[in-house]
C-alpha cells in the first residue's frame, strides 16, 4: 500500500490524503502528474519539495528501506509497511508462565514469515528466532506493545526488533473490533480447528507445566495453540485492512488484499533423521530445573530441636465458608478447613506458633477508615493499597483490597489480625500466588497436582500429597511457607514507609539476610520497678541502642506543651493507646531505631507490643519478662521516685493492667530479687545476647 501513501509527505495529513484519493489521485505517479504548474492543488513553491520526496520514496521502496517510511509515517499507519513487504513481514506470538515480567518467563516464541512457521522453545537454540527477526522488515503482534515485545526485550535484549510494528489489538479497535484475539476472530467469522478451539490463553501455563513434568504431548498442543494464534492474526489483519481500504475509498487496492492469509503456514514436525526437513520442530524432554529455586532447608534448620512453628491461613470472605488452615511445624504440614473466626483462633492457639501468615488484605488504603463506599476518604484515597499498586506494576494480577467482591474479606482479615495481635501473636499478610511464582512452583490454576508436587519438592512433608484436600488448604500451606521466608530474612516487605500497616510480605530469593539473622533486639516487660531500666542500662553499655514506648509519649507531651511527669506520661499513654492506637505507638518507636545493630526496647506493656516487635524484627526479637515481689518493687520505687508519688496508684494504673499477661508470652522470665551482678550474668547467658560497638 506504500505506493498509494501520501502521509509521509510534509503537509499532507490523513484528511488531505483521503481528499486526494477521492479526487482520483491514488498513487505517487498520479500525484506527481497532478502537481504540474497548471495544477491548482499546490502552490508552485511546494512542487519541487514534493517531487523530491516522491523520488526518495520510490528509491526507498525499491531498496526496501523501511526506516525511511518509519521515520515519516505516523505509527498508526505502519500497517502500510507490512502490506508493502509481505514476504518480509513477521507475525510473532509468545507464550509465558504468567503475565508478570517481574516473576514469569517466556516458554515458547512462535513466528511466521514468508509462509513458514518456526518456534523457539525455552532452553533451545535461539538462532532461528534471531535470524527471522533480523530478516523482518515489519512485525505484527496482538497486544505486543504491552506484552510480547516487553517480554522479548527483557529476555532477549540483543534482538534488533523492527521499528515497523502493527499491534492488531489497537489496529482492530480502530475499526470497531475490541476484546481479546479469540473474540475478534469470532466477530470476523474465523472458526479454529476442533482440536484447539476450546483452548484459552489461561491454559498456556498449564500446558507448559505439564510438559515440564514429563508430558511431551502438552508441549505439542501448546505449539499448535501458538500456531493457531499466529494464523488467526493473519486473518484479522486481512479483514481489518480490507475494511480500512473500503472506508477510505481506495478501490484500486481491494484486489490486493486478503494476502497474508494466502501466506498461511503449517507446522512441520520432526520425524526421523532421514526424514528431517529444514525448520522441523522436534519435541525433546524438558532438561532444565523443574523443582523450586530454593528449598525449605535452605531457609531454616528443619532438624532443629526447637522447630519453627508457623500457621498459614487462606481466609475466605465469610465465616459461612471454609478457610484453609495449615500448621507448619518445621517442614511438616498439617492442614484443615475451618469456618468461623473462633475455630481459626482456637486451632491456632493450640499449636502456639511463632507467627501467623494470612492470605487476605490486613489493612486499608492509606487515608481510608472503613471498607464501605460511604467512607469520607473514598474519592480521595481510592480502593487500592500501595502494595497492590506495586504488584500491579510488576504484572501480578492482584485484586484491590476494596473492590466490592473483596470488602468482606478485607474487613474480616483486619478483624482476625487484630484479634491475634491483641493476644500477642504476630501476624503478617501474605499472597500465595505471588509466592508460588517467585519460588517456581506452579499455581493452583496449573492444576492442584502440580501445586502439591511443587510444595513437596520445596521440602514440605505431610499427608497433603496423598489426601484429597482443598485448594484453600494448599494455599494455606503456601501462606505458612511465606512465614518461613519472613523468619529466615529472605523476603521483601511491600509497603509504604508512611503507613507500615500496608506491608505485604513476599519471598525474595536475592536478598542478603545476614543482618536480619544476626541482629539482637531484646524487649523488656515486667511490672513497675521490676528492673527493666536496670537491664536496659546494662545492655546500653554493651552497645545496644535504647528505646522505650514512653519516648513517643514524651515527644507528644512536649509538642502539646505539657510537663513530662509519671502522671502525665501514664495519662497520655492511655489516651494514645486508644487513639490512634498502641500499634501506632509501636511504629513510631520502631522508626527511631537504626536499620542494623542491636536494640533494647524498654517498657513493653501490652501483648500487642510484643506482636508488633516480632512483625518488625522477626527472629531477632527476644522477649524478657522481669519479676520481683511487691515489697521489693515498692522499696525500689520509693528509692527512685521519692514518696511524693504513691506506688499503689502508679502500680494499678490502666497502662500497667496487662503487664502480667506478658509473662506467659515471654521467651525468658527472670526473677530479679538478688544482686545486680547476678542479674547481669543471667542476661549475658541468654542465647540472643550479643556485644557490639557502642550504638551511635
Amino acid at each position: 500500500m506504500l505506493p498509494f501513501t501520501f502521509q509521509h509527505i510534509k503537509g499532507i495529513s490523513s484528511k488531505k490524503e483521503r481528499e486526494l484519493w477521492r479526487m482520483g489521485i491514488a498513487s505517487w505517479d498520479e500525484l506527481e502528474a497532478a502537481i504540474a504548474p497548471q495544477a491548482l492543488l499546490f502552490e508552485d513553491r511546494c512542487n519541487w519539495g514534493i517531487q523530491s520526496i516522491l523520488a526518495q520514496s520510490r528509491r526507498a521502496f525499491q531498496e526496501k528501506d523501511v526506516e525511511f517510511f518509519c521515520q515519516r509515517l505516523p505509527r498508526q499507519e505502519h500497517y502500510r509497511i507490512a502490506l508493502a513487504f509481505l514476504p518480509d513481514t513477521l507475525f510473532i506470538d509468545i507464550e509465558t508462565t504468567g503475565l508478570s515480567r517481574f516473576y514469569d518467563y517466556i516458554t515458547i516464541v512462535g513466528w511466521s514469515i514468508g509462509g513458514q512457521y518456526g518456534v523457539y522453545i525455552k532452553g533451545g537454540d535461539e538462532t532461528p528466532l534471531v535470524s527471522a527477526i533480523q530478516k523482518a522488515k515489519a512485525i505484527v503482534t496482538f497486544n505486543g506493545t504491552l506484552f510480547d515485545l516487553p517480554f522479548l526485550k527483557q529476555e532477549f535484549p540483543h534482538l534488533d526488533i523492527p521499528q515497523a510494528h502493527v499491534d492488531l489489538r489497537f489496529f482492530s479497535k480502530r475499526h470497531g473490533f475490541s476484546g481479546g484475539q479469540k473474540s475478534i476472530e469470532k466477530q470476523l467469522g474465523l472458526v479454529r480447528d476442533a482440536g484447539i478451539q476450546d483452548i484459552a490463553g489461561e491454559a498456556a501455563p498449564i500446558l507448559w507445566h505439564r510438559y515440564r513434568r514429563g508430558d511431551p504431548e502438552a508441549l505439542k498442543l501448546l505449539i499448535e495453540y501458538n500456531h493457531a494464534d499466529i494464523e488467526g492474526m493473519k486473518f484479522i489483519f486481512d479483514k481489518t485492512a480490507r475494511q480500512l481500504v473500503q472506508q477510505n475509498g481506495l478501490p484500486k487496492m481491494e484486489g490486493m488484499l486478503e494476502i497474508f492469509s494466502d501466506l498461511g503456514s503449517k507446522i512441520v514436525w520432526y520425524k526421523t533423521e532421514t526424514e528431517y526437513s529444514s525448520g522441523a520442530i522436534r519435541i525433546t524432554p524438558y532438561r532444565e530445573k523443574t523443582c523450586p529455586f530454593i528449598r525449605i532447608n535452605d531457609l531454616i534448620d528443619i532438624n532443629a530441636r526447637q522447630k519453627l512453628r508457623v500457621v498459614g491461613i487462606d481466609l475466605s470472605g465469610s465465616e459461612s465458608k471454609l478457610s484453609g488452615w495449615c500448621f507448619l511445624d518445621g517442614s511438616h504440614a498439617i492442614t484443615n478447613a475451618l469456618a468461623s473466626d473462633d475455630d481459626l483462633v482456637d486451632a491456632t492457639l493450640k499449636v502456639k506458633p511463632e507467627l501467623v501468615s494470612i492470605d487476605s488484605p490486613l489493612s486499608l488504603p492509606l487515608g481510608r477508615v472503613s471498607v464501605d463506599d460511604d467512607d469520607p476518604g473514598r474519592q480521595t484515597y481510592g480502593i487500592m493499597r500501595y502494595c497492590e499498586r506495586i504488584l500491579k506494576k510488576r504484572g501480578v494480577n492482584v485484586y484491590p483490597a476494596l473492590i466490592p467482591s473483596m470488602r468482606r474479606l478485607t474487613a474480616r482479615g483486619i478483624r482476625l489480625a487484630q484479634r491475634f495481635r491483641k493476644m500477642g501473636i504476630p501476624v503478617i499478610e501474605s499472597y500465595p500466588g505471588a509466592a508460588q511464582d517467585i519460588m517456581n512452583i506452579p499455581r493452583k490454576r496449573a492444576g492442584l497436582e502440580f501445586l502439591r508436587e511443587g510444595l513437596a519438592e520445596f521440602g514440605i512433608e505431610g499427608n497433603f500429597c496423598q489426601d484429597r484436600i482443598t485448594h484453600d488448604e494448599l494455599d494455606a500451606i503456601t501462606s505458612a511457607v511465606v512465614g518461613v521466608f519472613f523468619w529466615s530474612g529472605m523476603f521483601e516487605r511491600l509497603g509504604n514507609e508512611i503507613d507500615p500497616e500496608e506491608a505485604l510480605i513476599i519471598p525474595d530469593l536475592h536478598v542478603d539476610p545476614t543482618s536480619w539473622r544476626q541482629r539482637s533486639v531484646i524487649g523488656l516487660s515486667g511490672p513497675l520497678a521490676a528492673g527493666k531500666t536496670t537491664v536496659a542500662r546494662f545492655l546500653i553499655e554493651k552497645g545496644y541502642c535504647y528505646g522505650r514506648f514512653s519516648q513517643v509519649v514524651e515527644a507528644v507531651l512536649k509538642e502539646r506543651g505539657i510537663p513530662v511527669t509519671r502522671q502525665t506520661l501514664q495519662e497520655l499513654g492511655e489516651e494514645l493507646h486508644h487513639d490512634p492506637g498502641q500499634r501506632w505507638l509501636g511504629h513510631q518507636l520502631a522508626k527511631r531505631f537504626p536499620k542494623e545493630g542491636n536494640v533494647v526496647v524498654d517498657g513493653i506493656r501490652f501483648p500487642g507490643d510484643r506482636a508488633l516487635l516480632i512483625e518488625t524484627f522477626g527472629p531477632a526479637f527476644y522477649h524478657i519478662h522481669l519479676q520481683a515481689s511487691p515489697d521489693i518493687r515498692k522499696q525500689r520505687f520509693y528509692q527512685r521516685e521519692g514518696t511524693s508519688t504513691s506506688f499503689e496508684v502508679a502500680n494499678t494504673h490502666n497502662v500497667e493492667a496487662r503487664v502480667n499477661e506478658l509473662a506467659e508470652l515471654a521467651d525468658k522470665v527472670v526473677r530479679n530479687e538478688g544482686e545486680l551482678s547476678t542479674l547481669q550474668m543471667e542476661i549475658e547467658a541468654l542465647p540472643i545476647f550479643k556485644v557490639e560497638k557502642v550504638c551511635q
